[in-house]
Parts: C-alpha cells; structure tokens; sequence
C-alpha cells in the first residue's frame, strides 16, 4: 500500500542537504495550455514528484512561499521592466 505524502514533508526538504541527483530535473518539463488548470497542476506533480524541490540541470532548487510575501506575477513584472531599462 502507497503511503500518502503530506504537503509539510514536501516543502520541508532543506536543499542543502538533498542528493540533487535524486531531484527530478525539470529543465525540459513543458506545460500543455490547453488542458484544464486541475490537470496542468496533476500533470506538473506526477513530473515532479516534488514541486517545492527539484532541480534544472546541476542547479538544485527549492519553492518556498510566505503569506504576507508580494504575488510572484509582480516581482516577475517589476524584474523584467528593470532587466528591459538596464537595472
């Protein structure tokens, strides 16, 4: 019988210590836009296994989310417009 994995042991995982060789990589991981969000989400999960830890070539990298924290849309925004004027 297949244990259930809880979300606290999924974003526990300090990535100082994990094997990255054991991470999924997810450098070629492509999202289908054309699916419903509910199953881009399962799709991306059953790829990852992890979705707060996996790795992107030798890169180890790990998700971490505060409540009070601004919408990553946004911090995505205000870094692009900085990359586009040269800051």
């Amino acid at each position: 019988m297949k244990r259930q994995i809880l979300i606290s042991e999924l974003t526990e995982v300090d990535i100082g210590t994990v094997d990255k060789e054991e991470l999924i990589d997810a450098g070629g991981f492509t999202f289908d836009s054309t699916v419903p969000h509910e199953q881009r989400l399962a799709s991306v999960i059953a790829a990852l296994q992890n979705p707060y830890c996996f790795r992107v070539g030798d890169m180890g990298v790990k998700l971490e989310f505060s409540e009070d924290a601004p919408a990553l849309q946004d911090v995505l925004a205000v870094f692009l417009r900085d990359m586009k004027s040269g800051l």
